[in-house]
Parts: C-alpha cells; structure tokens; sequence
C-alpha cells in the first residue's frame, strides 16, 4: 500500500472523516491527532527493544501523522524535503521522532488553547520529516513503512468495521 493510499484510507476512522464542517471541529480533530500523536510517539519510545510492538506502535503514529497533514490538506510526497536525510542509530531516529511529534503538539497548543496563528507550514515540515524517520526507522526493523501503514488500516478495519465509533473503541475486538 503505498502511503497517500493510506492516508486516504486513514479518514474513515477520523474525526468527521477528516473533513471538518467549521472551526470547532477542526480543533477539535487536529487537537485529537497531536495529542494521538505524542502518545503513539512514548508507546514507541517504550517497545523500542520488541519488533513486533514497535511496528504496530509505528503504524498508529502514522496514522497521526497523515491524519495531521490531512487536516492541514496535505498530502506526503516521497520528493517531500529533499535535502533533509535521516540517518544514525534506531534510538536516535526514535529522538527524532518524539521531537518532532513535540513540535507539532507545541504549534497545534498555541493555535487551539492560545489563540495563535497556525503556522501551517512549519507543522507540514515537522511531519514530513517525522514521516521520512518512520520510513528509515521501519528499514532498521526490515520492515517498510508501507507494510506498516497496510497493517494499521487492517487493524483498524477490524476494530471499526464502519467507522470510528465510541462503543467500538472501548470494545477494542483487535486486542487479544
């Protein structure tokens, strides 16, 4: 599955399937997907040591991740930053990581809670540098971070057959 198919694939569980009808629920979805997201970062920093936990802990920070860009209109393009090459060791990838996923916190905060303008492009980049980790990252786990994405999706599809619900959520029928 290749990456944008993932993203598009990731709205049916969004908030308003990623497609917001006023500023509230865009706040309301982007303040969901960046707290989703430094919470998946820590659920990896923790399963750093076993490959199986750390590739769906991969996959769920993914699926923050596209949703952030998709709610900012974004798509990710393998051509995205150039310049910008991940390299080092699987623990200073995973540093990366948590960073960014920080920075993009950080600017969604200020935007929701305190009133700033979004600097939308600075969070695009912080993304998309975060998303160019999560693809060397998966490598260092001979992996590709498009197994990883078709395996969230499928996850998901399990545990909501229609879409995201509240009940189906608690339910989690995917968790053994």
């Amino acid at each position: 599955m290749n990456l944008n198919k993932f993203q598009e694939l990731s709205k049916r569980t969004m908030p308003f399937k990623g497609e917001p009808k006023n500023p509230i629920e865009y706040e309301n979805g982007l303040t969901n997907y960046a707290m989703g997201l430094i919470g998946e970062c820590t659920e990896v920093l923790s399963a750093a040591n076993d490959r199986e936990a750390i590739l769906k802990e991969l996959g769920d920070v993914s699926h923050y991740a596209f949703g952030i860009l998709t709610y900012l209109g974004e798509t990710y393009e393998n051509e995205s930053l150039p310049n910008y090459f991940v390299d080092g060791s699987r623990e200073s990838i995973i540093d990366k990581i948590i960073i960014l996923s920080g920075e993009v916190s950080e600017q969604v905060k200020k935007f929701v809670f305190h009133r700033h303008e979004l600097n939308s492009s600075k969070v695009k980049i912080a993304l998309k540098m975060l998303i160019k980790n999560l693809i060397v990252l998966a490598e260092k786990y001979d992996s590709s971070l498009e197994e990883i994405c078709e395996m969230n999706i499928d996850k998901l599809k399990k545990r909501y057959p229609e879409s995201f619900n509240v009940e189906d959520s608690k339910k989690r029928v995917d968790v053994s």
